[in-house]
């Protein structure tokens, strides 16, 4: 089920008029009216517009397990007549759950866009989560991933980046512990042929057994490179950990 909600704009213009009377003019007084430059001064219209909906569901089974749902969505605009500039967005949410006995599970999500433009540059980003949970029982996984990225072309040049994130933690029998994973990229890229761009990517891991037993790993890696006439520069590195405790 969704529901629009009507959007509704109202202007109200307030004209103050005021005159002013005096004697009656004198023949020798004049009126000037400078000479008309027959340009035009106008600025553009801009055509608005938005929207949402949002909506719900919930089921429950003869088995007595409930499932159950929600999600919501808008956007908007806002463009020049004659396209010569503007903004976009949007947005997306999604919700949802069961509960079977002693089981459980949900997801959420979310992702935005946006875009804006003029005769001179054009700028585009996005973002989404993600979250999802398990429990059965004894054991228990919980996983949130997160995702970023933007470009901006402009008549210099254009740069562009993203990054995205993982984790995970886990129990179960016999052991429990928790993941996490990085990365970020750019780049910049000029008219003028210079232009640069990195990479990182970083991780980490810790388990821990039963016996109490640690485990423990981790790494990283980076990279660069870089342009700029007839010079050309690079780097990259690496580590890796790994440990093992009582």
């Amino acid at each position: 089920m969704s529901y629009q909600l009507p959007v509704k704009c109202t202007f109200i213009v307030t004209v103050l008029a005021v005159t002013l009377v005096s004697g009656r003019p004198a023949t020798s007084d004049s009126i000037y009216f400078p000479t008309d430059d027959h340009v035009e001064h106008s600025l553009p219209v801009f055509e608005q517009s938005a929207a949402s909906n949002t909506g719900s569901q919930t089921v429950v089974g003869k088995d007595g397990s409930v499932q159950q749902q929600n999600f919501g969505s808008s956007m908007s605009s806002n463009v020049a007549s004659d396209l010569s500039s503007g903004q976009l967005s949007a947005t997306n949410t999604q919700q949802s759950s069961l509960q079977s006995g002693d089981k459980f599970q949900s997801a959420n999500s979310a992702q935005g866009q946006s875009a804006a433009f003029d005769r001179e540059k054009q700028a585009l980003a996005n973002a989404n989560t993600n979250t999802n949970v398990v429990r059965d029982g004894a054991n228990v996984r919980e996983q949130t991933a997160g995702g970023a990225a933007s470009s901006l072309k402009t008549t210099q040049g254009s740069q562009a980046s993203q990054a995205q994130t993982n984790s995970e933690s886990f129990k179960e029998p016999g052991k429990e512990g928790n993941r996490t994973t990085g990365s970020a990229q750019s780049q910049n890229i000029g008219m003028d042929g210079t232009g640069s761009a990195s990479n990182a990517n970083t991780g980490s891991e810790k388990i821990v057994l039963a016996d109490g037993t640690v485990i423990t790993k981790s790494f990283g890696s980076s990279s660069s490179f870089q342009v700029s006439g007839n010079t050309k520069a690079s780097s990259m590195a690496q580590t890796f950990s790994q440990s093992f405790g009582g």
